[in-house]
């Protein structure tokens, strides 16, 4: 599904709503996947937008030599950021890589290039909701970054299990159920006891 497109057809589709984009303060977020994948396609998607005034945003894990996420970065205001352990083993363990140059990678965005940043924490019950990992991640973005980042907590849910069924895949996600917002509210407690704004969603 879906169609290859370059860079000025993309920019092209952008263009129609950018009158949109200014009435509401908004702009361009580049998601995924991971934009990273792509550096030379983002760079330059985000250049044009840049050259026209339209506000830009990546959102990424951030799993990218720095070179790459550096040369990305001069064309964005806001960087969306994945936080998703911060256990080296666990990591490791839960997503194939390690995490020393995803948070070495944040901390040179947001100190070395003065990019704005919100850190985003996906919530997987039984693999990065456990009170020890957001405590961690809590105090790493209070101290390595700064309090005034704020923090946005990301239920897991289900919505993207129909994908398999039209692929006629079986997803391996479908033992784990969403936490409730019992949970995701007390998670919240505990990020904002570090004095960061903490929210649910977004």
């Amino acid at each position: 599904m879906g169609k290859e497109m370059t860079v000025q057809e993309v920019f092209k589709n952008i263009q129609r709503d950018e009158v949109f984009y200014k009435r509401s303060n908004g702009g361009v977020t580049l998601t995924g996947g991971e934009p990273l994948f792509q550096p030379h396609f983002s760079r330059n998607l985000l250049s044009l937008c840049r050259q026209t005034g339209i506000h830009t945003a990546i959102e990424t894990c951030g799993y990218a030599d720095w070179e790459t996420l550096k040369d990305i970065c001069q064309y964005t205001d806001l960087v969306l950021y994945d936080l998703k352990h911060m256990s080296f083993e666990k990591h490791r363990e839960y997503t194939g890589v390690p995490n020393e140059l995803i948070l070495s990678n944040v901390i040179k965005i947001y100190h070395g290039l003065k990019i704005l940043v919100w850190a985003r924490i996906p919530i997987v019950p039984g693999y990065t909701d456990s009170y020890e990992n957001i405590h961690a991640t809590a105090k790493f973005v209070a101290k390595e970054l700064s309090t005034s980042v704020p923090v946005h907590l990301l239920a897991y849910h289900r919505l993207g299990e129909t994908k398999f069924e039209r692929l006629g895949q079986e997803s391996k996600n479908l033992s784990i159920t969403p936490p409730t917002n019992e949970h995701m509210l007390e998670l919240q407690k505990i990020v904002s006891s570090y004095g960061l704004d903490t929210y649910i969603g977004g």
